[in-house]
């Protein structure tokens, strides 16, 4: 079983690299904006490939049973990333940027799964990164993506809020008030 599930893991990680690096270089993009934090998206994208050489290292180089239910879980998390982050790029669409990027008369995107979370795009990222370690069973390459790879992840959210506020105001702070973050459930106001 292992030679035939070797092939799969192969299979798959080539998909998951060719997605990202089709998304993140090759596909359409708008027009420039300004770009906030700039270096949020290399490190990040080092990250992300240290944590994708780290799974497929580990995998060779850790002699491990392979769980299959870990691997379907893994599974689950990517391709539920995958589909959410088709979906954000769709409804972005010429606003959609690997940066931290504020374009000229820039809308507030409330569509789509904007409706029920602030950062589905960044759940997406949160999904995948952990998602495919454990497709590896590479369990050291998922906890880099939990306590190094997430940690610089929340700090480009926190950047992103405070340039979301500053271009959209009291317009943002009311979608803030009103929508959550990442998990799309209501915010309920207190009971008086």
């Amino acid at each position: 079983m292992k030679p035939l599930f070797t092939a799969f893991f192969l299979l798959f990680m080539a998909f998951m690299a060719a997605q990202r690096i089709w998304e993140t270089f090759f596909r359409k993009k708008g027009k420039k904006g300004k770009i906030i934090q700039k270096w949020t998206f290399p490190v990040l994208s080092a990250l992300h490939f240290i944590v994708g050489i780290g799974t497929v290292i580990e995998y060779f180089a850790v002699q491990r049973t392979i769980n299959l239910g870990v691997s379907l879980i893994g599974l689950i998390m990517f391709f539920s990333a995958l589909t959410l982050r088709m979906r954000v790029v769709r409804t972005l669409g010429d606003y959609h940027s690997v940066h931290i990027e504020m374009r000229e008369e820039h809308p507030l995107i409330r569509e789509g799964p904007y409706q029920v979370m602030r950062h589905p795009y960044y759940v997406s990222v949160m999904l995948e990164l952990l998602g495919f370690p454990l497709v590896g069973n590479a369990y050291y390459s998922f906890l880099v993506a939990l306590f190094v790879y997430l940690p610089f992840l929340f700090l480009r959210i926190h950047f992103e809020e405070i340039a979301m506020e500053e271009t959209f105001g009291d317009e943002y702070r009311k979608y803030k008030a009103e929508v959550p973050g990442f998990l799309p459930v209501r915010k309920h106001k207190a009971l008086l």
